[in-house]
């Protein structure tokens, strides 16, 4: 172990002929290259970790508060639909099916009705598929909702699947969204997942929010006075502007996106690309370290770059 000098070589000494002093300064050009290239790839992988770490932290709080919320109300409705259906004192059923059509179009439609009632309130569910065909397009819509209604509560659960297919586009979409209500709490969990397909990409979206929860929710560990997450992905393949193809990934709560080309993975801030990789080499715009960068590895000995209180040191540290 020693001390490296960065200091560039002697190439006006006498011993070196004009040949070798090139040669010499033409390698010490090419490690220097090489070094800085190898640390800037170090930091960039670390501060994107850094950055994920941060994120999925974030996300994961959101999404423990919201589980809770939920799975607390999604057993309430369980158990009084269950209690009202086992003590039904009336119950109402009824189906409905019918086709119409006419010059421009074709629709078709089924409905089913359910409604059950107790002493402990009242449960309705409902069904309806829709299919339309016209010159434009072919849509079918079936959307199912359950209900409760009681004294004190009231919920609401809905599923609704969308499947779209026109000249220029095929489309699908699936949306659920959870309804409670009651004297101290109001919730609304919504996701939504879409998928569309066109002759230039295929891009894939889904949506996560909950929204206005008040007063004392002491049941999930404290006093919440209101409640707004919400959260986008999407993934896009194909063609991701004009004459660039590849996959492209990004999120509504962060400006930083990737992309990946047949020729380079990018990073973009906004629309910036800050940095890429291509081939065997990193190019960044900017990088620090935080605190030092290994050049090298432990069998063959390695440079280490490290922050002291004197500044910075250089050291070569020898392979086993």
């Amino acid at each position: 172990m020693y001390d490296l000098n960065l200091s560039v070589p002697n190439i006006t000494s006498r011993k070196y002929s004009n040949d070798n002093r090139f040669l010499l300064l033409k390698n010490y050009l090419y490690e220097l290259n090489e070094t800085l290239s190898y640390a800037l790839a170090e930091k960039t992988q670390s501060e994107i970790s850094a950055i994920t770490g941060q994120i999925n932290t974030m996300e994961k709080i959101q999404q423990e508060t919201a589980t809770k919320l939920s799975s607390l109300n999604t057993l309430k409705f369980k158990e009084l639909k269950e209690k009202i259906l086992s003590t039904a004192e009336e119950i109402e059923k009824d189906c409905n099916s019918a086709i119409e059509q006419s010059e421009k179009q074709i629709l078709q439609t089924v409905t089913s009705d359910f409604v059950s009632r107790s002493e402990f309130g009242e449960y309705s569910a409902n069904t309806e598929t829709a299919i339309k065909q016209n010159s434009d397009d072919i849509k079918l819509v079936a959307e199912n909702t359950e209900t409760i209604t009681t004294d004190l509560e009231n919920f609401k659960d809905s599923t609704k699947a969308e499947f779209t297919v026109q000249a220029e586009a095929i489309s699908s979409q699936i949306e659920t969204l959870y309804i409670t209500k009651e004297d101290a709490l109001e919730l609304e969990n919504r996701v939504n997942s879409q998928i569309i397909s066109t002759a230039e990409n295929v891009t894939e979206t889904f949506s996560s929010s909950v929204s206005e929860v008040k007063n004392d929710l002491s049941s999930v560990g404290g006093e919440l006075s209101e409640l707004v997450s919400s959260l986008d992905i999407y993934i896009r393949r194909g063609e991701l502007e004009k004459g660039v193809y590849g996959v492209e990934i990004g999120r509504s709560d962060s400006n930083i996106k990737a992309r990946f080309t047949n020729n380079r993975l990018s990073f973009y801030q906004g629309v910036v690309e800050v940095a890429y990789v291509s081939g065997s080499t990193l190019y960044i715009t900017d990088a620090q370290i935080l605190d030092y960068l290994k050049i090298g590895n432990s069998n063959d000995g390695f440079f280490l770059f490290d922050t002291t209180q004197n500044g910075l040191e250089v050291r070569w540290m020898d392979g086993n």
